[in-house]
């Protein structure tokens, strides 16, 4: 008898426990469904939001109202026949500025010396009777290691002292050294 009614306790525990997980879970879903609900309607806001914004941009730039605008405020007329250029007429293109290759001549690696060289068209070496504008193309070549040696303007390396062979220097001789004792 007493074990029945320890299974009765547990049986009512158990069906307790599973009412309240599942009244959680309701609870969870509503709160889901009401925030997704509140989601669609700010995106539902928001698109509207930029229709109407596109709708005043659309009014805005009319055409006629830009041209009233112009008329009022830029003292513009009509194109005249005169005003038209040939295009011979027109300059010349300017020279592309190669900045990678005046960072290299500024820090001295270009020409033949140098490890790094910038091939030029033959026909632009065999004519040159006034300056020339930079190559559009240029290409950097790397020497292999073998072949590479120092600009003339470099100093000569050093070659590296071997290191001394002489005992330890005590600390009462490194402070005479110093001039700091006696």
């Amino acid at each position: 008898m007493k074990i029945a009614r320890v299974l009765n306790v547990i049986a009512l525990g158990a069906l307790v426990g599973a009412a309240v997980t599942v009244y959680r879970i309701k609870y969870d879903a509503t709160m889901h469904a009401e925030h997704a609900a509140k989601l669609r309607r700010e995106i539902a806001s928001e698109r509207d939001a930029i229709q109407t914004l596109r709708a005043e941009w659309a009014y805005l730039a009319r055409p006629d109202r830009i041209q009233s605008f112009a008329k009022q405020h830029l003292e513009l007329g009509p194109l005249a026949r005169e005003q038209t250029v040939k295009l011979a007429a027109l300059p010349d293109r300017p020279a592309p500025v190669d900045e990678i290759g005046k960072k290299l001549e500024a820090l001295g690696l270009m020409g033949e010396d140098a490890s790094i060289a910038v091939d030029t068209p033959a026909a632009a070496t065999a004519r040159k009777p006034q300056p020339q504008p930079p190559a559009k193309k240029a290409t950097i070549a790397v020497k292999p290691a073998a072949e590479l040696r120092a600009p003339a303007s470099r100093p000569a390396a050093k070659p590296l002292s071997s290191p001394k062979t002489t005992a330890p220097m005590n600390l009462t001789d490194f402070l005479k050294k110093m001039g700091l004792a006696q």
